[in-house]
């Protein structure tokens, strides 16, 4: 059998099982498998996010060439007939032909020879009807033609039509199924973006500055990032344009003390060290130790020392006195509607359930987070997601549970450019299809 496919299957099985994030099983199985050629690893790439992005119209299609429908199919079958129907439609360099072969003989070595039939004559009545698949009428049945046409739950389709109406919405769910670019933040610590574009261009690697962030970078078309020189050598940190502009948001200034909350992996925690120019204090708390780890070694890459590392349930009191901090950030623990672009399998792991239960917790570390805040000090909430319950639903709890916090508009806090990044109220809030960056929300706040 084919080393990649079988390893595409392992790994899509056992995310299923798990129901865990799907960007650290595939490092593990896949990127860590010494057997795994680059090539295998770029194509097992492509066809394990691909199957997750498509899955909801990969299975409409399946159904429409099948008695069994596909949540009634066992799970190794259904997965092999999402991969081979992902090659036929959507990898236009596999032929069919081996398309169709290679899942038979996937069935075959998963010693399910019953079932190597039954999907060869699935793949190749794909194969051979696949411009003759009709979908759900937008006029009749707008939130199943979306959902199954874009390939995103109906629960979270609806959600979002109601929000912002059938046009917008299926701007944003084609949106989410584009392959966004590898965004970077430049290290000031170790020099400018203009000497970092310098070094790219003489390793002829294209890079645009980012629309709203001055520290940010667009890479089209990287280098491995497991042996890029800037990367590894601390000039570089991986991070969504968006994320970056919360960190601004909060302004940190050198000598302060700072708490930032849910840390790791530390990607906001390195940009506030940035912002201080490594003079003060910053105190990263995560739940997580294999997190943390991440976290310091970020630090420890990027020539940072300022950052204290302490594993703590946020949602529990915090071992400081209250009015510890002159600045805290809380990056809450949330749905990640808003990254559904980077990570496909948010779409199908996360349920409409898990909202209230996140916002619960979320109001847990924002009343803890809030404790620790100097009179005059700031408080930053963040997500990385687009429901009104986990964003401003939380903020408008705690502005309305005393007098201690008010809202400050976002804008003079934020780059030349992001006027329109913010809303009426004073949020910052990003969209995908609007702005080309994640989704993301952010509230500051000021002690009076």
């Amino acid at each position: 059998m084919d080393r990649a496919r079988t390893k595409v299957l392992e790994v899509l099985i056992r995310w299923e099982k798990r129901g865990s994030p799907m960007d650290p099983l595939f490092d593990e199985m896949v990127m860590g498998d010494p057997l795994l050629t680059d090539l295998d690893k770029a194509f097992a790439r492509e066809l394990v996010y691909g199957v997750l992005r498509w899955q909801g119209k990969l299975d409409w299609i399946i159904s429409a060439y099948s008695n069994i429908k596909p949540h009634r199919m066992e799970r190794a079958v259904i997965t092999i007939l999402r991969m081979g129907a992902y090659q036929l439609l959507f990898m236009d360099r596999v032929p069919a032909r081996a398309a169709v072969d290679e899942s038979v003989k996937l069935a075959k070595g998963m010693k399910k020879h019953d079932a190597a039939p039954f999907i060869n004559g699935i793949l190749r009545g794909i194969a051979e009807q696949r411009k003759e698949i009709s979908y759900p009428d937008l006029q009749t049945d707008p939130l199943h033609h979306i959902a199954t046409l874009y390939s995103h739950p109906l629960w979270m389709v609806r959600r979002w039509v109601d929000q912002w109406g059938a046009e917008e919405t299926i701007v944003l769910c084609h949106a989410d199924n584009q392959i966004p670019p590898l965004t970077i933040r430049v290290n000031t610590l170790k020099g400018s973006r203009e000497e970092v574009i310098n070094q790219l261009h003489d390793e002829k690697t294209g890079a645009t500055p980012t629309l709203y962030s001055p520290l940010g970078l667009v890479i089209p078309d990287p280098p491995s990032l497991t042996t890029w020189g800037l990367l590894q050598g601390g000039w570089l940190q991986v991070q969504d344009e968006a994320a970056q502009l919360v960190s601004m948001l909060l302004a940190p200034q050198p000598g302060e003390r700072v708490l930032d909350l849910c840390a790791a992996p530390g990607g906001k925690t390195t940009h506030l060290a940035q912002i201080m120019e490594d003079q003060g204090e910053i105190v990263a708390i995560d739940v997580s130790q294999a997190k943390l780890r991440l976290l310091q070694e970020n630090c420890r890459r990027l020539g940072i020392t300022i950052v204290k590392a302490l594993t703590h349930d946020a949602t529990t009191p915090l071992p400081f006195p209250p009015g510890s901090f002159d600045r805290v950030l809380v990056d809450v623990p949330c749905t990640g509607l808003g990254t559904l672009r980077r990570n496909p399998d948010g779409k199908w792991r996360v349920k409409e359930a898990d909202i209230p239960r996140l916002q619960q917790i979320q109001g847990k570390i924002l009343t803890q987070a809030a404790t620790m805040v100097k009179k005059q000090g700031v408080l930053v909430y963040s997500t990385c997601t687009m429901t009104s319950e986990e964003n401003e639903g939380v903020i408008e709890v705690l502005l309305s549970e005393g007098k201690d916090f008010r809202l400050e508009g976002a804008s003079p806090f934020l780059p030349p450019g992001c006027e329109g990044l913010v809303d009426s109220t004073g949020y910052l809030r990003t969209l995908p299809h609007q702005h080309g960056t994640d989704g993301f929300f952010a509230a500051r706040m000021k002690r009076k």
